[in-house]
């Protein structure tokens, strides 16, 4: 039993890696390509949410679980993009203690919902993925 369940959450994890890889360089690669600096394309993580929920399906495997891995960790490049310049407008500013506070608070509170929308991005993919695997099965 236990074995069992460490193998799947190996695959889910497996399934997760390859979705995020996707996810990741479809994000960088959309960026770049456009030069925006200050608007960053999660569509990657949707089609990196996608193949993990597909693959993951396929071997029988929680598609949603790995999908949602797949978007926090395919959604990463977008944060490493816009954190460095939160952070640097956080410490360089002036200010009283209190001001710098809160702006350290709205960067935790961003960081935090950007994980939230990668992760429920990646999860409506997983879904799509795994209804197109099933529905590709049952013809």
């Amino acid at each position: 039993m236990t074995q069992s369940l460490h193998r799947s959450r190996q695959d889910v994890w497996t399934y997760a890696l390859v979705g995020a890889l996707v996810a990741a360089l479809l994000v960088v690669a959309n960026n770049l390509y456009t030069g925006l600096e200050t608007e960053l394309s999660l569509n990657g993580v949707l089609v990196g949410g996608f193949v993990a929920g597909f693959l993951a399906a396929r071997a029988s495997v929680d598609a949603a679980g790995a999908a949602v891995r797949a978007g926090l960790l395919g959604g990463s490049p977008a944060l490493a993009w816009f954190l460095p310049p939160l952070v640097d407008f956080v410490t360089t500013s002036g200010g009283t203690w209190w001001y710098s506070l809160l702006q350290a608070g709205m960067v935790v509170v961003f960081v935090v919902t950007h994980l939230v929308f990668t992760a429920l991005i990646g999860l409506l993919g997983g879904v799509v993925g795994r209804w197109l695997y099933r529905f590709g099965a049952t013809r």
